[in-house]
């Protein structure tokens, strides 16, 4: 951190000559460049205009609200539900929209670099950086025609800074459990010609007690007395809760930098890098009962049951864990004649590990063996594209991407499962390739001033290789696997009023199987999970029809949109004893609304709110017949949420609620349990910030989070209230 700070000194003393006035004409800038998307077609064009529906997350949006984490600026997002259960210790968080339930079904990039990876088609969302963000641009829907996999719920496309002025940033705070969060960050522009820009961010925190230790009640005189009794996620049957895992703890640390040369008045050059870690790790676990039990050991359970408990039972699935994740990334774009020409190449490494206890019985805490899961996975990225006008009334879009994937991930037995040292040679070992060619093209035709139409379709070829898993040295080889899909989509824009865009559009979208899902075998309690080296693709078709309208000068707006989508070949797990295999069996819909309006009160007021309903079902699945009927699993049917903003000379304050409804685990939705381990129950948070700026370039906020105090079970047991004091210092 104190490399950057000297970097940001330097740059300030170099770039003195900048004055007030071009602060006040970027600001300017910024406030017209809001109202300017790219990510919907690909090219720069008004959002009014723009097919689909968009929602862009501004600078302003992500100050207002305690953000601890990029994936928390979706939260309040119409169609979108953010999945974080342990906060900053979440290793596995993820944004699900419109009903799908994944990263891996969510294309995410940074400046227009895809950054899901190779492995799981997730994203480490813990390590992204958040004052590096200029704005996000979320498209929702089906975007396979311009983007290709992972696009079947939609794209986010995460935008970094560009400076047009010298400006620099320093902030520190800390919050309740031992949290705390640092940030320095600069940016400078040369005699007009080269941007730079420079960013450090730090959190760590000491965490809380997220998973109760559970043990099974039987029959019995118990010789212990604590703890407390706690239902199973069906509400059938009682455990006993003899303690908790421990604090679950966290850190983690992001550099980032930009650089963009203007060459010429048209044409470009950037370059970009995200480096970034995130670790977490368990405390002590705490017992509730005086001891960690032996094989004698019984809780009391009253009514003449007990419940057996050793000090295995309270390190079972916790280890420590890190991910280290790379992003770099090349952008070319200048203007020949008429053509716009734009090269794009990125590479993306991610390096994670993570440990788990295999001892058993008296294994504890401080001696237990365990087993070290590394895992390696890289990404190669090449896009290039050409946009131009054609006469008056077309605008077309043309391009060709290229990607490659491949990951490798070995098992090795630990002597302590709390240290990655001692390790054993490979006792599992998966590893497998993947890459993806494609070419797109849409045309933008407006038929008037009042309607345009785009027509678009991409063609990808997909293809895994080099596929293997099994005990290391008698591994089993996959033969290759390769698929084509075509992606064709089209979209209408209508504006009969000046206050007025109506929306539709129809289309198909596919997402072709992950590394994980095609060679990953592994074993959980006495089930083992096995990969299919065969799967197919998964494909949708949608339709989206949508109405926007403001009045008064735009001082309310109103929206309103409704989407289907009907998925086939959906992977999904077949049961045959103790073994579950993945296999393209399943059939699914979705279908829902989503309503938002704000209201601009006053100059000082804004009152906004949303609300989501999505009906999200299997529609078939012999592999699992209990499922057909229900609700997919991991999407709340219903989610509002409802904010209140004020801003008034030197203070700014935000009040948010945001309801999330029932979220079901198990695939025959029999976890109907509400407050206990290991269910989603129904949930309400109240949120708060408030900033003070006493001088010109100091900000001092604090924020309350869970104001109501709920500690709500979201698989895990979540954080209650929450306080966080920051003090920022600009320049």
């Amino acid at each position: 951190m104190n490399k950057i700070v000297v970097l940001c000194v330097i740059l300030f003393f170099l770039s003195s000559t900048v004055c007030p006035a071009e602060q006040e004409q970027e600001d300017a800038n910024m406030a017209r460049m809001d109202d300017i998307v790219v990510t919907a077609t690909k090219t720069k064009e008004a959002i009014s205009n723009a097919p689909g529906s968009i929602y862009v997350v501004s600078r302003q949006d992500l100050e207002k609200r305690n953000i601890k984490t990029i994936d928390d600026a979706f939260a309040i997002i119409p169609g979108a539900f953010v999945k974080r259960t342990k906060g900053l210790m979440d290793s596995t968080s993820s944004v699900r929209l419109r009903g799908f339930n994944n990263d891996r079904y969510t294309l995410i990039l940074i400046d227009g670099q895809p950054v899901n990876d190779a492995y799981t088609g997730g994203v480490e969302w813990g390590m992204l950086p958040i004052e590096s963000v200029e704005k996000i641009e979320v498209v929702k829907g089906p975007a396979s025609a311009l983007y290709g996999g992972n696009a079947m719920g939609g794209v986010i496309n995460i935008i970094t800074r560009t400076p047009e002025k010298t400006h620099g940033l320093i902030k520190a705070g800390m919050g309740n459990n031992g949290t705390h969060r640092y940030s320095a960050s600069c940016g400078t522009r040369f005699k007009e010609k080269l941007s730079l820009r420079l960013g450090y961010e730090a959190e760590s925190t000491d965490g809380y007690p997220t998973t109760p230790v559970l043990s099974t009640i039987s029959s019995g005189a118990g010789n212990v007395s604590g703890g407390y009794a706690m239902k199973d996620n069906t509400n059938t049957k009682d455990k006993w809760v003899v303690g908790d895992k421990g604090d679950n703890n966290a850190k983690k640390e992001t550099i980032s930098g930009k650089a963009v040369y203007d060459f010429t008045d048209t044409g470009k050059l950037s370059f970009s890098l995200v480096s970034g870690e995130h670790e977490y790790d368990y405390g002590p676990p705490n017992t509730y009962m005086g001891t960690s039990g032996d094989n004698t050991t019984y809780a009391d359970a009253g009514s003449g049951l007990r419940a057996r408990f050793r000090p295995y039972n309270f390190i079972y699935y916790t280890g420590i864990g890190d991910n280290q994740t790379d992003i770099m990334s090349l952008g070319y774009e200048d203007i020949y004649q008429s053509v716009h020409v734009s090269l794009k190449a990125g590479f993306h490494d991610v390096e994670d590990r993570y440990t788990t206890q295999s001892g058993s019985g008296m294994s504890n805490y401080y001696d237990s063996a365990g087993t070290l899961n590394e895992t390696e996975n890289k990404s190669l990225f090449f896009e290039a594209q050409g946009d131009l006008p054609i006469g008056d009334s077309h605008h077309f879009t043309m391009g060709i991407s290229y990607k490659t994937g491949e990951s490798d991930t070995n098992e090795h037995n630990i002597p302590y499962y709390r240290s990655y040292s001692g390790r054993s040679a490979s006792t599992y070992h998966m590893g497998g390739k993947s890459w993806t060619c494609s070419m797109y093209a849409q045309d933008e035709w407006s038929l008037d001033e009042k309607i345009t139409l785009y027509l678009g379709t991409r063609y990808d070829y997909w293809e895994v290789s080099d596929g293997l898993s099994g005990n290391t040295g008698s591994e089993t080889n996959y033969a290759d696997n390769n698929e084509s899909s075509l992606s064709p989509k089209l979209s209408v824009v209508w504006k009969p009023l000046s206050d007025t865009v109506v929306r539709g559009s129809m289309g198909q979208a596919f997402r072709a199987p992950t590394l994980y899902e095609l060679y990953r075998t592994w074993t959980s309690g006495s089930t083992t999970y096995q990969s299919n080296p065969y799967l197919k693709p998964e494909t949708v078709s949608t339709v989206e029809a949508g109405i926007d309208q403001s009045f008064y000068h735009n001082r309310i707006k109103f929206g309103l949109t409704g989407f289907w989508n009907e998925i086939d070949d959906l992977i999904y797990y077949k049961m045959a004893g103790s073994t579950k295999t993945r296999t393209n069996a399943g059939k699914a819909k979705t279908l829902g609304l989503e309503l938002e309006s704000s209201w601009a009160m006053s100059d000082h007021f804004t009152l906004w709110g949303n609300y989501t309903y999505t009906n999200a079902e299997i529609r078939e699945n012999a592999t699992d017949p209990d499922s057909e009927g229900k609700q997919v699993t991991g999407i709340p049917e219903n989610t509002f949420n409802l904010g209140l903003d004020f801003k008034a000379d030197c203070y700014k304050a935000n009040l948010t609620g945001r309801y999330i409804s029932k979220i079901y685990n198990n695939s025959d939705n029999s976890d109907v349990a509400e407050g206990v381990y290991s269910t989603y129950e129904p949930a309400f948070y109240l949120d708060a910030k408030v900033t003070w700026s006493p001088f010109k370039r100091w900000d001092i906020s604090l924020s309350v989070n869970n104001i109501l105090d709920k500690e709500h079970y979201q698989y895990y047991k979540e954080e209650g209230r929450s306080y966080f004091a920051e003090v920022a210092f600009k320049f």
